[in-house]
């Protein structure tokens, strides 16, 4: 029994000055401060060890609520910076875009006498399978766009519309096979037809085999028809074939416009005389 009261009178003796130092922490400023020195300077040592642990609780509680604050800021100021750089990012593009619109206006202007202000349209869609080429167009019939318009970018020709809904338009391009354009040499001035081969070509046909042209010539629109505007830049001869037994030569033109880098383009209407004889 001896041992045990010993070690119980050890733990007790022990652990009466925490719980004294403990409810010191919370004496009022009420009581004497000469009591409170005279009681409490004895147990300060045992003071100071129990204030240790609540001190670095305290302290790593106030670190953790401070880094989840910092990482709340954190993570709404790149929320901020995410939208402004994507606004930022929207408003150049918008810029850019204009900017083409001009540019192509202007160029249209430079190299093509037209009296009517073209359209300007959107291509909002594309068919590209084999048998045929053709881009639908946002504007139509309420914006002033018929059958037979010519399309251009620039002063290159895209095609002609096919087709006209009421605030949209299927605009089929010079390379669809079904497209055939009065052209002439630049040069030269010797007439032909520029037909669509389903690819990104096209081939100037009626060509007589006695004509002198070479790579690089380039092909207009000839205006003849009254559907294409004269003189518009169709595309550059890229490979001439001469076969004996044939009439005429066999001609690759390249169009002058890669039409999937294209995002709008000008809309010119018929001549007003010109419909009313067709």
């Amino acid at each position: 029994m001896r041992p045990n009261s010993k070690g119980f009178f050890k733990k007790f003796s022990f652990y009466i000055p925490i719980a004294v130092s403990v409810s010191l922490l919370g004496i009022p400023e009420s009581i004497s401060n000469h009591i409170k020195i005279t009681v409490a300077s004895p147990l300060a040592p045992v003071q100071n060890i129990a204030s240790k642990p609540v001190n670095y609780f305290r302290n790593v509680i106030e670190k953790i609520a401070l880094m989840i604050e910092s990482a709340d800021k954190k993570e709404k100021l790149e929320k901020e910076v995410f939208l402004l750089q994507n606004k930022v990012v929207e408003h150049q593009n918008t810029i850019n875009m204009l900017s083409k619109k001009l540019e192509s206006m202007t160029e249209l202007r430079k190299n093509i006498d037209n009296n009517e202000n073209p359209l300007i349209a959107d291509i909002i869609g594309h068919d590209t399978s084999y048998f045929r080429k053709s881009i639908l167009i946002n504007i139509g019939k309420k914006q002033g766009a018929s059958v037979d318009d010519a399309v251009v970018f620039g002063s290159a020709l895209v095609g002609r519309i096919t087709a006209a809904g009421n605030s949209s338009s299927r605009a089929m391009l010079i390379t669809d096979p079904a497209s055939n354009i009065p052209s002439r040499f630049l040069e030269s001035r010797m007439q032909g037809m520029v037909q669509g081969t389903g690819d990104d070509t096209c081939i100037v046909k009626y060509i007589s085999r006695n004509t002198e042209i070479k790579e690089g010539d380039v092909v207009i629109s000839s205006g003849i028809g009254g559907i294409f505007p004269k003189s518009i830049y169709i595309g550059d001869i890229v490979a001439i074939e001469d076969h004996g037994a044939k009439l005429f030569k066999d001609i690759k033109l390249k169009p002058k416009i890669d039409f999937s880098k294209i995002e709008h383009v000008l809309v010119i209407k018929k001549n007003k005389v010109q419909s009313n004889n067709n």
